[in-house]
């Protein structure tokens, strides 16, 4: 039932919209939040919060970005054609066919056109297309188009979401919706559980670009430990074995620099306590996630970060485990309990 319920929560997460500030996901972590019965809102800056009072005036940050990579509309032609330009890290190379989103007035389906390679050049063939070569044809009347749609409106990837062998799961935005159902249902099993230290949850804004929530709210709450739950590259061809880590062989345990050793030891044993499969990874500088806005925040929060391996990342065919995710969610619950017991 556990899976089951994951299943379906990670579909509606990964469906929703969320480039920038704008999107639904926002609303449905709210509502998720809400059935909880958790204390909640959305904030100023678009992440969503959620609070779990707990006996001692010690809080713990739980922080899961809630954006996915996207587009942003440039100009519209007199033939209707949108041009875009990437937020976030977006991948020039796998656009060209890509059905998408355009959030306007209200939303348009669209694809990623580009020249037909019957039309290109022998060198042209030879090169990625820059996205400025590329643009969003919604296939209605030009006026329609400009009429419904204005400059900098957001574009995301159509997600389809699908169940492939086993446990694993592929659609778009799984970095980091993968992270944010994770976090959720750590809430979700702490509701039921006597807690010493507050638990915040912070649904983050604009990781891919900014790290705006993470800093905001690092910075206002009272918090004096923080956990980041993001996604690390699962196992690919050509990449060293300490650049990727398996699908279905646990989360990925960062070490580094950001990272307090005490911290990263205290997930290991937590890891080990529990028996779950488990992974490490080194990050000698900074860690390229929102630990980074939250670590060095006023006068340094000690941060952990814990990576859930995904494949395909910052492409609409991600693929997760969602044992992975179960694994993860039953190791920061008991990482929180064992920093509370090395503090009594």
């Amino acid at each position: 039932m556990q899976m089951e319920y994951l299943d379906k929560l990670l579909e509606r997460l990964t469906l929703a919209t969320g480039v920038g500030y704008s999107g639904d996901i926002k609303d449905v972590i709210l509502q998720e939040l809400q059935e909880y019965h958790v204390e909640a809102r959305i904030e100023q800056d678009g992440s969503v919060y959620g609070c779990l009072k707990g006996q001692k005036d010690i809080g713990i940050m739980i922080a899961c970005h809630i954006d996915e990579v996207g587009f942003m509309v440039n100009s519209i032609d007199d033939a209707g054609r949108i041009s875009i330009s990437g937020i976030g890290g977006v991948d020039v190379r796998i656009l060209p066919g890509q059905e998408v989103i355009v959030r306007g007035k209200k939303e348009l389906k669209g694809y990623i056109g580009a020249k037909p390679p019957h039309l290109t050049t022998r060198e042209e063939r030879k090169k990625v297309l820059p996205i400025e070569k590329l643009f969003v044809d919604t296939g209605l009347n030009p006026r329609e188009v400009k009429k419904l749609v204005k400059i900098g409106d957001c574009i995301s990837f159509l997600g389809t979401y699908k169940k492939l062998q086993g446990n694993l799961r592929s659609v778009k935005a799984l970095d980091n919706r993968a992270s944010v159902a994770c976090g959720l249902l750590v809430l979700k099993e702490l509701l039921q559980m006597e807690r010493l230290y507050s638990l915040h949850f912070v649904a983050t804004s604009q990781e891919e670009y900014t790290g705006l929530g993470a800093r905001i709210h690092s910075y206002k709450l009272p918090i004096h430990y923080a956990i980041v739950v993001d996604v690390s590259h699962a196992e690919h061809p050509d990449l060293k074995d300490y650049e990727c880590f398996p699908l279905n062989s646990g989360p990925v345990i960062s070490r580094g620099a950001v990272i307090p050793e005490k911290l990263s030891d205290l997930l290991i044993e937590a890891a080990k306590e529990m028996e779950i499969s488990f992974q490490i990874e080194p990050l000698p500088t900074r860690t390229g996630t929102d630990a980074d806005d939250i670590a060095f925040n006023r006068e340094g929060i000690p941060t952990c970060v814990i990576g859930i391996p995904l494949r395909y990342m910052h492409t609409p065919v991600e693929v997760v485990s969602l044992k992975d995710i179960d694994r993860t969610k039953r190791l920061i619950i008991n990482f929180i309990k064992r920093l509370e017991k090395s503090k009594k």
